[in-house]
């Protein structure tokens, strides 16, 4: 009963207030830099983000701007040469050490500019991930049919 008594105040999470780009955006051209501002005071320690293209190469990195008064913001530089989407990937510490983390995207020219500058990408191999996913699922399906054969032949 006397954790509900604590106002939820008190409890310092470092929820994502805004971000710019904002999350979901196309954009028509690529940011210089990415920001994150948060809704409480952050550790420096521990607090960052990443940014990273589709192929999950990293253009630009984040830390939290000791310049900023609240110390509530990540700021990074960004180099972002290719159209496409970007995902930004987020750990905050609040003041009291609370963590959290968490990612959006944003995309930089529209997914059909990206599809007719790379024609190719239809002829692209499946993923690694996508081509394990298949192999396992293949091998869980033979599993599941010996062993039923299996169960048959000892209810003979």
């Amino acid at each position: 009963m006397a954790l509900l008594a604590v106002p939820s105040a008190a409890v310092g999470h470092s929820d994502l207030a805004s971000t710019t780009p904002p999350a979901g955006a196309e954009l028509e051209s690529p940011p210089a830099e990415v920001v994150l501002v948060f809704e409480i005071e952050l550790d420096p320690d521990g607090s960052a983000f990443a940014v990273t293209d589709e192929n999950g190469g990293t253009v630009g990195e984040g830390e939290l701007d000791l310049t900023v008064a609240d110390r509530d913001e990540l700021r990074g530089a960004v180099t972002i040469d290719e159209k496409g989407p970007y995902t930004v990937a987020w750990t905050s510490v609040a003041a009291d050490g609370h963590r959290e983390s968490g990612e959006f995207a944003f995309s930089y020219g529209s997914a059909t500019e990206a599809a007719n500058e790379a024609p190719n990408a239809a002829m692209r191999p499946p993923s690694r991930n996508l081509l394990l996913i298949g192999v396992g699922s293949v091998l869980v399906l033979i599993a599941i049919v010996l062993g039923l054969r299996w169960r048959r032949s000892i209810g003979r």
